[in-house]
């Protein structure tokens, strides 16, 4: 956010700064225009690879820790059936 801000004055100074603004011609401003906006590029770039990077990073603590809780149950089985039929009684 500090960059963002500090390219927003930077580029506030550049427009009220008039002494030398008659000097500019359309091409410099255009060249000063396209830097702007090639950082601006490079930030926002720089900022979604972040955001990929955390969210696959998420991804994959939660799967891991997805693995460990099916680990717990692995040696765990059902109990037979047969061992809670009951007991035939004849009359």
């Amino acid at each position: 956010m500090a960059l963002g801000k500090n390219l927003m004055f930077v580029a506030i100074l550049l427009f009220l700064n008039f002494g030398t603004a008659a000097a500019i011609t359309d091409p410099q401003i255009c060249y000063i225009l396209d830097g702007i906006l090639f950082l601006y590029g490079i930030i926002l770039s720089a900022l979604y690879c972040r955001i990929k990077i955390l969210n696959a990073k998420v991804a994959k603590a939660e799967k891991l820790k997805a693995k460990a809780d099916e680990r717990i149950y692995m040696g765990l089985a059902p109990h037979e059936q047969s061992t809670y039929e009951t007991i035939g009684q004849k009359k």
